[in-house]
């Protein structure tokens, strides 16, 4: 025990200098904010001042839209996006016009009012490439209230009858747990947070394969695990990695929690959001914690089990990346799950020894899987990381010191049934 408890805090102490390691920490948020920060600007960016045609066929309501337009797309000083120009077309030239002031940039924007528009509210907007998608989206909506306002003023009714009917009612939400409680349901709390956790994992893992797997050949190269067998048993060498490199993923999610924290304390502000850490930190968050951690012990096991089959990096790349499609699986499958928490696809995966730690991160978040389930499942992943860690023990024990030969599944059956 004195010895794979060396070989432990070896591993740790490697782990804790390596590069590899510390990208790996914060790795995850670079990314997250390399994908959030784009949509971010994109949708928050100010649209361009533009002049828009405006071919108004019989209504007689140019005036009125150009000018509720105007109140609708000002910029920060207050002044009109928007510099309208009303045209006027046949059926002859009607379709040339149009091509014309679009592609000779006269216009940015054409609004063509088709005839009858109080009945039939029908409006076709032309644009250059110039014009994004939230432009775009803006413009319907103005347009859409505008024709929502000019029907409710035929009808006879006031302002105030208009803001009376479209009123938006505030709807507060609540869930309804094992317990019988309503508790106010927040969906930062129950999507954000284990999706965050869910991520942090898949990242962990993902950014750590390399580094574990170049360990172990590394070691093969260099001999260095000839010296170590002198005096360590194999089984006990390799749980002495397994368990540093566990304590490698403790320490990972110890400054996840810490950076989670300020995130809660200072991020709801910034982003101008409902949270705070007790928002964050529930009793879910142990959970989430424990998962983490034997999700982490489970591939590291696999990837130990995994480098000591090749003898250079470049063989054993490709077959951490199918194992690693196995941890990426539920980043891709989080959207249906989101849309419907309780979907048989959630429990078939909570069964896949490889997307466990991950699927019950999300149930226990998204569907407040009750106790009994969450302890029988982590009995269930510790058994799977115990039958894994055995099996690695006589693949490590036959291959250590094997070069030169790659195994074949059959011999690796072989191994394990020894």
């Amino acid at each position: 025990m004195n010895k794979t408890l060396t070989i432990a805090q070896w591993e740790l102490r490697r782990g804790l200098k390596s590069k590899a390691f510390i990208v790996s920490i914060f790795m995850p948020f670079v990314v997250l904010l390399i994908s959030i920060i784009p949509s971010v600007l994109a949708f928050s960016g100010d649209i361009e001042a533009k002049d828009v045609g405006i071919i108004d066929q019989g209504n007689g309501i140019y005036t009125e839209v150009a000018e509720h337009l105007n109140e609708q797309f000002q910029s920060d000083s207050g002044k009109a996006i928007y510099t309208f120009q009303e045209y006027q077309t046949t059926s002859e030239n009607h379709d040339t016009l149009i091509n014309t002031l679009v592609q000779d940039n006269i216009a940015g924007i054409v609004i063509v009012i088709q005839p009858d528009f109080m009945n039939n509210a029908e409006i076709n907007i032309y644009h250059n490439n110039n014009v994004g998608l939230e432009e775009i989206s803006k413009l319907k909506g103005a347009i859409r209230q505008y024709s929502m306002e000019k029907r409710i003023v035929a009808l006879g009714l006031t302002k105030e009858d208009m803001d009376y009917v479209l009123e938006r009612p505030e709807v507060t939400v609540y869930e309804i747990g094992d317990s019988g409680d309503a508790v106010k349901s927040n969906l930062i709390v129950r999507y954000g947070v284990p999706g965050v956790f869910l991520w942090l994992l898949v990242m962990g893992i993902v950014m750590s394969s390399s580094m574990l797997i170049s360990g172990v050949i590394e070691e093969r190269s260099n001999r260095i695990l000839e010296i170590m067998m002198s005096s360590i048993k194999p089984n006990q060498l390799m749980m002495g990695k397994i368990l540093g490199i566990g304590m490698l993923g403790v320490i990972q999610i110890t400054i996840y929690l810490v950076i989670i924290l300020i995130f809660s304390l200072y991020g709801g502000a910034m982003l101008n959001i409902d949270l705070s850490p007790g928002d964050v930190f529930t009793p879910n968050i142990l959970w989430y914690f424990l998962y983490f951690i034997m999700g982490y012990f489970m591939y590291a096991a696999l990837y130990v089990s995994l480098g000591s089959l090749f003898d250079n990096e470049r063989e054993a790349q490709q077959s951490v990346g199918y194992l690693s499609l196995f941890a990426v699986l539920p980043i891709m499958l989080i959207q249906p799950i989101m849309m419907n928490p309780g979907t048989p696809l959630t429990g078939i995966l909570s069964f896949i020894p490889l997307t466990t730690p991950f699927m019950m991160i999300l149930k226990i978040g998204m569907l407040s899987a009750p106790l009994w389930e969450i302890l029988l499942m982590m009995l269930y992943l510790i058994a799977w990381i115990a039958v894994i860690s055995w099996a690695g023990s006589k693949i490590f024990r036959t291959t250590l010191l094997m070069y030169g030969k790659r195994a074949t599944l059959k011999e690796i059956f072989q191994w394990i049934r020894a």
